[in-house]
């Protein structure tokens, strides 16, 4: 399977947790509830994408999220939080699936 393909699967699961932000809303769930449960389904769906990337690009992408993040999946909801994301801003950013970084298809990284 290609990069191009792993990566469109991921936003189409990234972009599907809406439907467990809109669910958690409606169970009556807190904002702080619901963005620790959609921020931990996203690490989960980054950690398994990532394993289904082909190399080079799975190394230049987890380099890059370690180095930005200090964390091979991304942002923990404490380095969120230590940078004034409010619960609401961390359920919207669980929902984006990011940017492929620029330096990916460069092979030398």
């Amino acid at each position: 399977m290609s990069g191009e393909d792993v990566r469109a699967r991921y936003e189409a699961a990234v972009s599907g947790l809406g439907a467990r932000v809109v669910a958690m809303r409606q169970a009556g769930a807190s904002a702080e509830e619901i963005a620790r449960a959609v921020h931990a389904e996203r690490r989960s769906l980054a950690a398994q994408f990532k394993r289904q990337t082909p190399e080079p690009l799975r190394s230049l992408i987890q380099r890059r999220t370690l180095a930005v993040y200090g964390d091979p999946l991304g942002p923990t909801i404490a380095h969120l939080r230590a940078r004034g994301k409010s619960w609401d801003d961390i359920i919207k950013s669980a929902m984006r699936p990011g940017r492929i970084p620029s330096f990916a298809s460069d092979e030398d990284g």
